[in-house]
């Protein structure tokens, strides 16, 4: 009797219903499945069979992946090598696909990162590297944290000298730039999910000073953990090192689009739109500003900013003395951009850069304190 035919959306819905009915059995019975995997993984084929018949060859092995992993996220014996590998491997004889080995070889590699235990990482993963983005900056997050173990300590390889680790470390990040590989293909998995993962991407991005390796690094983080601040943040002021305006722009654009009520996206609009002297940008952002309830000082002096680095001397000056009737004219902060705006209307070059180098880094120093951001 040839099976009834279910649309997509059903199938996906009672897919669904029947994967937290086993989410609930497997927290309530994790040592029972753990005494008997292949049991468990019998139930679950009979649930298959009877609950979800006909299901699509991906919709089934995603759905074996949700289990498997619901199962190791439970199970008292996740830090067992040879447990979890007993547990990939029922797992991958109940899969219709081909592809289950590597991405349960790469599951488990990662989940030894997070556990400490990097030289049996490395051996997991290296062979994937080009598999998804996230592996190179995790097998060069292993190498550089061997190499800060002392000699003959527990998962360091005993003939490796710590400056080979970390050399090891750095040809992992240079392969990264190299081999340009895709950024979310274990998505599915939850991998880029898991806070471990997230910290190791933070860790190397602010690790490695090389601005090639930087900037792969922090674009890959940006897509792949793209309502995260920190990995944006660091794009925002790696740009800002690099004097690239139109990049600074797009990653406030995606700040803004990410974290729409939030102060720090306006206010480094506003910066931005103070350094590149656009007034139509500026009027955008600082209405956004005063939307979001900006102190009255830190409008005042990005007006103050804004003036002078438009050239206007005499509107700057007008602003100027009313932050003195705000601050009060013997203010330290007062007295110093007071020798700015000397400076900024000089002849001497070198005297209007260093003056534009101090406006700026003053504003961002007070304006991020009053603010509450947090700095590079």
């Amino acid at each position: 009797m040839a099976e009834e035919w279910r649309p997509d959306a059903v199938l996906k819905a009672k897919t669904s219903q029947v994967k937290l009915e086993f989410f609930d059995y497997i927290e309530k019975n994790i040592d029972r499945i753990d005494a008997n995997i292949p049991v468990f993984f019998g139930q679950v084929a009979a649930t298959l069979d009877s609950s979800l018949p006909g299901i699509p060859d991906e919709m089934h092995d995603q759905f074996i992946n949700s289990v498997t992993m619901k199962v190791l996220e439970s199970s008292k014996k996740s830090g067992d090598i040879a447990a979890v590998e007993k547990l990939f491997d029922y797992a991958i004889r109940n899969m219709r696909g081909r592809k289950g080995r590597a991405v349960y070889d790469i599951i488990l590699g990662l989940r030894l990162v997070t556990d400490g235990r990097f030289a049996d990482a490395i051996e997991h993963l290296r062979k994937y590297r080009n598999v998804d983005a996230i592996l190179c900056p995790a097998i060069a997050y292993c190498y550089y944290m061997l190499s800060t173990q002392q000699p003959g300590s527990e998962g360091t390889p005993p003939p490796a000298l710590p400056r080979d680790l970390a050399l090891a470390a750095r040809e992992q990040m240079m392969e990264l730039v190299t081999l340009k590989p895709p950024v979310n293909r274990l998505k599915s998995y939850d991998v880029a999910e898991d806070a471990g993962i997230t910290k190791i991407f933070w860790f190397m991005a602010t690790k490695d000073r090389n601005a090639d390796i930087r900037e792969e690094l922090l674009t890959i983080a940006i897509e792949r953990f793209c309502n995260d601040m920190h990995f944006l943040r660091e794009m925002y002021f790696l740009k800002l090192e690099q004097r690239d305006a139109g990049g600074l722009a797009g990653v406030v654009k995606q700040m803004t689009q990410q974290f729409p009520d939030d102060i720090e996206p306006v206010y480094y609009g506003l910066r931005l739109a103070v350094m590149a002297s656009r007034g139509e940008t500026y009027s955008r952002f600082r209405k956004l500003a005063v939307s979001r309830n900006f102190p009255p000082n830190v409008l005042l002096l990005s007006d103050f900013a804004f003036e002078l680095m438009s050239g206007r001397q005499y509107e700057a000056r007008a602003c100027l003395d009313e932050i003195k009737q705000k601050f009060g004219p013997h203010h330290f902060y007062v007295m110093m951009l007071d020798y700015v705006v000397s400076d900024f209307f000089s002849d001497d070059q070198k005297k209007v850069k260093k003056a534009k180098k101090v406006l700026i880094d003053s504003l961002d120093q007070y304006c991020m304190k009053i603010l509450k951001i947090k700095p590079a």
